[in-house]
């Protein structure tokens, strides 16, 4: 039987938009010292235009202009060397070295670009996305925040692509996310939403033994929340936490410890 996907209205051009990034790295020679650093600007492709200049901000590396942009490919040409180049998704290509025109200073600057075309990945944007939902939700005082619910319901499909992608470790975290209204306080208010998500997942292969990632976003749950109320099936749930405990997990014992400890004072007493 087919797995039936999760619908989301954000499309995949929209949550996978993709991004130039460009890398310089900088050889100062000043008489006789020397000095390496770099710098690195990620330029989102919905806001290059093909014939005009790319905007690189403070970014040293000479300009760049934009011949074509397609789904596919974007065609460049960098002005200081003539040189043009078609770059496919994640293609590199690198310029240089070549000396920038640092008139009037006495040093010389030896510049090495590379740039790349790719997709922006949904981890490379879920955490700046949570962290602007987390300063509103910090504020607030209502059950429901209107204006962060566009995001949070981006964040969700990001996941959802991960999850796809067979990121089982995040099953816990999508379910503590949807099962919240407040995100900053994580406090579960749909409690039968959370066990339906956390199930589908261990069904998946989340929570084994090994599963460090999904094991730390089960504990990150269980700082706000009762983790005996995780499962309905606790026989199998604690059956869970002890084969990761066995495997060394330290999130793992401490919910363990958490669900435990109050059970082993009132024996002792």
């Amino acid at each position: 039987m087919e797995e039936k996907k999760e619908e989301t209205k954000f499309s995949m051009a929209d949550l996978l938009p993709t991004v130039l990034d460009i890398n310089v790295h900088h050889y100062v020679r000043d008489q006789s010292l020397a000095t390496n650093y770099d710098e690195s600007v990620r330029i989102d492709s919905r806001n290059i235009v093909a014939g005009n200049l790319i905007d690189t901000g403070s970014l040293v590396c000479g300009k760049l202009m934009v011949k074509e942009i397609t789904e596919e490919s974007i065609t460049l040409i960098h002005i200081p060397s003539k040189e043009t180049h078609t770059l496919k998704f994640e293609e590199e290509w690198v310029i240089g070295p070549y000396i920038s025109d640092n008139n009037p200073y006495v040093s010389s600057d030896e510049i090495t670009m590379t740039i790349k075309y790719d997709l922006l990945t949904p981890w490379a944007q879920i955490p700046d996305i949570v962290d602007k939902i987390m300063q509103v939700h910090e504020k607030s005082t209502g059950s429901v925040i209107p204006e962060t619910v566009e995001d949070e319901e981006r964040v969700l499909a990001l996941l959802n692509l991960e999850l796809e992608a067979g990121d089982v470790g995040s099953y816990p975290l999508k379910a503590l996310l949807s099962a919240c209204n407040n995100w900053y306080t994580a406090r579960i208010v749909r409690l039968g939403m959370f066990q339906e998500i956390l199930l589908e997942g261990i069904e998946k292969g989340a929570l084994a033994p090994d599963d460090e990632t999904g094991w730390s976003w089960l504990k990150v749950a269980a700082d706000t929340n009762d983790p005996e109320t995780f499962m309905t099936d606790m026989d199998r749930y604690y059956d869970l936490l002890a084969s990761a405990v066995e495997n060394g997990n330290t999130d793992a014992l401490d919910i363990m410890n958490t669900i435990w400890e109050p059970e082993q004072i009132i024996e002792e007493d």
